[in-house]
């Protein structure tokens, strides 16, 4: 049978037929994955407001690590912490510890969670380094140069930190660092004493010119100067101190090392030795 010749009309005719097969064809949007998203979005809502509602999760206990000087009612008075609070929130509510933070004798503190209704405060105090006479009073301070806590006088064991001159007066705020340049000294100079057993500090003055003063625990004055070239006059200081035995320090009234190439020995006098008969 011979075919049908094509013609122009058929060519029109055909083309919507393969408009509408374009359009079966074209990918299809996928609903699938926004409706997840939601249903994911739904479902943490549903947990954060179950843990916050639910009473298993109300805080019932606090406890206290690493009191040393402290009381648990100074610290959980600082704490301002709320009664049955939501645990989850207790642990974002950032005043917690920060304000124990503001405690003088508090070096830092950090808050810990136990589920299901356990708050855990860990309080770390600070450690006396030495004793500082200012101010018309004796200070604990500490290695960070933060006095944090009044005492009566010299604690034994520890060196006391003395300022001659207008810096003596400067008021001393607990909790606050003492950034001035004389208190560095002293502390440059005690580190340099670490190792050094004959020369043990009992007093450490700073005049107002900066020159250092060292008392030993027996009472022997060692006149350091400024605290240049601290390591050459502590050398010349302790070369000194072990050639002195324990019977010639009550007859030494100093020893000079403020130039570390021309160091001095003062003896006392009899005359002028208090406890000469």
């Amino acid at each position: 049978m011979p075919k049908r010749p094509h013609t122009l009309d058929q060519g029109f005719r055909t083309a919507p037929s393969r408009v509408r097969l374009m359009r079966r064809n074209r990918k299809r949007r996928d609903w699938n994955v926004p409706i997840r998203r939601c249903c994911a979005v739904i479902a943490c809502l549903e947990l954060v407001v179950f843990l916050a509602a639910y009473p298993g999760f109300r805080v019932r206990n606090v406890r206290i690590e690493g009191l040393q000087t402290l009381t648990v009612a100074q610290t959980f008075g600082a704490a301002h912490v709320p009664s049955r609070t939501n645990i989850f929130l207790m642990a974002l509510r950032q005043p917690l510890v920060r304000d124990i933070d503001r405690l003088p004798v508090v070096d830092h503190a950090t808050r810990a969670v136990e589920l299901p209704n356990t708050i855990v405060l860990r309080v770390v105090e600070r450690h006396p380094y030495a004793v500082l006479s200012a101010a018309g009073g004796y200070w604990l301070i500490d290695r960070k140069r933060v006095p944090y806590a009044p005492v009566d006088g010299p604690v034994p064991g520890l060196p006391t930190i003395q300022s001659v001159g207008l810096a003596a007066a400067d008021p001393v705020k607990l909790g606050s660092p003492i950034r001035s340049d004389w208190l560095i000294q002293a502390y440059s100079l005690l580190s340099l004493l670490a190792d050094k057993p004959s020369l043990q500090p009992k007093l450490i003055t700073v005049d107002q010119n900066a020159n250092l003063c060292l008392n030993r625990l027996d009472n022997l004055r060692i006149n350091i100067g400024s605290p240049e070239d601290l390591p050459s006059k502590l050398w010349s200081a302790e070369a000194i101190a072990r050639a002195i035995g324990p019977e010639a320090v009550n007859k030494t009234e100093y020893v000079d090392v403020s130039s570390p190439t021309h160091t001095a020995l003062m003896l006392r006098h009899p005359k002028l030795d208090p406890g000469h008969a």
